[in-house]
């Protein structure tokens, strides 16, 4: 019965002691620090689970806030700075330690991160001085990165109230963007367990291992011979993703790979369907003047070469057309990234407070401009992120090139297909 009910993911954590601990310049000390954390998607994994989270500092009456896994963002990089869009998941009041991480334990409300989200971290403290939290300035692409977790550049807070907009000293802004989170997390994994709908998930060595296991099933001389499909499946469903040696690096290239063969699927499939909408216009045009020559009953016209002038330009117009009509999608999608890239201060209403946000960000590379009503990150977590978008690039001028060659030996076949039977050539262009 357990071979046919497997479970599907590990009812157990993962406790390999992962550590993150950041670099500490011992840069400013201050009364808070938000970062976002990312669970990366390379792995086969269900969740990870924080359990604890190190600071060093005065400390003092100390809370640790999360963004509410449910909340959807008004837009992608971006979180709300109202406390109602926040979580609090822990409170203490903790002695001075400026030397050592002090652990804050996280176990009665763990944060959990599933592949591919990002949430917010936000670490207060109410002390009235501004040696509170130790935190660094923005010297790193990721403030840490591993197979699992990747932490991005945060912000600091100089205020004592949480969530306060007004400094420590009574005036101007309370938030610090470009800043960086010091101290230590500790997580741990929860894996996905293999079956067949989600074999692949799991690496290529690790698909190798299924193949052999069902290969040796197949051979009378082999002892797995012995045993049904249910129990080699039960047997791989106890295995690790990492058990026949795939590594992170190995998973994150099979992801590329993956990605790319969607990507070349997905492009064939545009192009058939540009053929196929530049033939039934053809076709629908064709048939137009057909009907038209009937109706009017006149023979062809003796000046054969304004014919083919006419129809020469009537070609490029319908070409034209149909390449603007194909390329409408894209050509939108280009200017609607340009503008974005372009525009970097836009409103939006917010339908609980009645009120208008301003969404901008200035070039300030200090972090004293910050944006109190949002906080804005960037995850650039994927390393191949730039080559993506050089690809789609090229995938543009390409399409343009291949849309033209077709084109042109559509119109050939045409007129292949357009000869009279009297031997009187004809072209027929829409």
């Amino acid at each position: 019965m357990a071979a046919i009910n497997r479970p599907t993911e590990a009812t157990y954590v993962i406790h390999d002691r992962v550590t993150v601990e950041t670099s500490d310049n011992e840069d400013h000390t201050f009364c808070g620090i938000m970062f976002p954390i990312k669970c990366k998607d390379n792995l086969p994994l269900v969740h990870i689970i924080i359990n604890s989270i190190g600071i060093r500092g005065r400390l003092g009456p100390l809370t640790v806030w999360v963004s509410r896994e449910e909340e959807e963002s008004p837009r992608p990089g971006f979180f709300r700075m109202n406390r109602k869009f926040w979580t609090k998941i822990y409170e203490k009041t903790h002695k001075p330690s400026h030397t050592n991480f002090c652990a804050l334990d996280l176990s009665q409300n763990p944060i959990i991160l599933k592949p591919g989200q990002i949430r917010a971290i936000y670490i207060h403290s109410t002390l009235e001085n501004d040696e509170a939290i130790v935190y660094d300035n923005n010297r790193h692409r990721h403030t840490y990165d591993d197979a699992l977790v990747s932490i991005l550049t945060g912000r600091a807070h100089v205020s004592p109230t949480a969530f306060g907009e007004t400094p420590i000293w009574g005036w101007g802004n309370a938030w610090r963007d470009q800043r960086e989170f010091v101290g230590r997390i500790e997580y741990g994994a929860v894996y996905k367990l293999w079956n067949p709908s989600i074999a692949m998930r799991f690496g290529t060595k690790f698909q190798s291992l299924v193949r052999s296991m069902h290969l040796c099933q197949r051979r009378g001389e082999s002892p797995l011979s012995q045993l049904p499909d249910d129990c080699i499946f039960y047997i791989l469903n106890m295995c690790r993703w990492d058990w026949a040696s795939d590594t992170p690096e190995g998973m994150k290239e099979l992801k590329k790979k993956r990605k790319m063969m969607l990507a070349a699927a997905e492009k064939r499939q545009q192009q058939d369907q540009a053929v196929a909408s530049i033939s039934a216009h053809q076709r629908g045009d064709t048939q137009e003047v057909m009907i038209i020559d009937e109706n009017n009953e006149k023979p062809p016209c003796s000046c054969q070469g304004q014919q083919e002038l006419d129809g020469n330009s009537s070609r490029d117009e319908e070409f034209q057309d149909a390449a603007s009509d194909v390329n409408l999608t894209d050509d939108d999608e280009q200017d609607s990234e340009g503008n974005d890239d372009e525009e970097e201060w836009e409103e939006e209403e917010d339908d609980d407070d009645d009120e208008e946000e301003e969404w901008e960000e200035e070039e300030d590379h200090e972090g004293y401009n910050a944006n109190s009503a949002v906080f804005r990150y960037r995850d650039d977590s994927d390393e191949d992120s730039d080559d993506d978008q050089v690809q789609e690039d090229n995938h543009a001028q390409n399409r343009q090139v291949w849309l033209r060659r077709t084109f042109a030996r559509i119109h050939v076949l045409q007129a292949l297909a357009a000869l009279d039977d009297d031997g009187v050539t004809e072209m027929t262009f829409g």
